[in-house]
């Protein structure tokens, strides 16, 4: 009872059912993980590895175990998992993005080559925008930094200037405008 006493309300059932089962298997050891209630109200992350000894019965005669704070390790990997479902989010998003924009260029284009062409350079600048948002940790990027990336291909010498306010675009905003400069950039060139 001493020991369960700190168990959050939330987990005593799969503590004591852990060691429930055990005892009906007359296993020699269990390990469980579990939340614990501190004085101050403070919640801490435990993984508690319990050895059994049985009298000749089979009855549970003794219980030794260490309990090690786990709490660090937990946080990653809520961490981890936080981090693969924004990454999981993200990719489907731009797998959206590229079917849209793959149907959208097939339906503007006049040939094959036109297509393959204009998909091409419509994915590059996509994956220039998306290197230039990592390279920032998605934090956004200034719109003269993507305006100059979108330019680089065209730009021969002192043929561009890019000039004006400061202006810091979010991650979404950045995609968005990519976009829009590749189109107005690549119309520009071509005609």
């Amino acid at each position: 009872s001493e020991c369960l006493a700190g168990v959050h309300p939330d987990d005593l059932g799969r503590v004591e059912q852990s060691r429930s089962e055990a005892f009906r298997a007359s296993r020699r050891e269990y390990s469980v993980e579990y939340r614990i209630s501190r004085v101050r109200g403070e919640m801490r992350w435990v993984e508690t590895r319990c050895f059994i000894t049985y009298n000749s019965e089979g009855c549970p005669r003794r219980i030794v175990g260490v309990s090690i704070d786990i709490t660090e390790r937990k946080r990653a990997e809520e961490q981890q998992r936080n981090l693969i479902a924004e990454l999981d989010h993200r990719v489907k998003n731009v797998l959206a993005t590229v079917q849209a924009v793959a149907a959208q260029t097939l339906q503007a284009s006049s040939s094959m080559e036109h297509f393959v062409a204009a998909l091409d350079g419509r994915i590059r600048s996509m994956g220039s925008t998306h290197e230039l948002l990592s390279h920032r940790r998605w934090l956004g990027i200034p719109l003269a930094e993507l305006v100059e990336r979108e330019l680089a291909p065209y730009t021969t010498g002192s043929n561009t200037n890019v000039g004006g306010p400061d202006v810091m675009l979010s991650a979404e905003a950045a995609q968005t405008m990519a976009t829009v400069l590749h189109e107005l950039i690549t119309n520009a060139a071509k005609y």
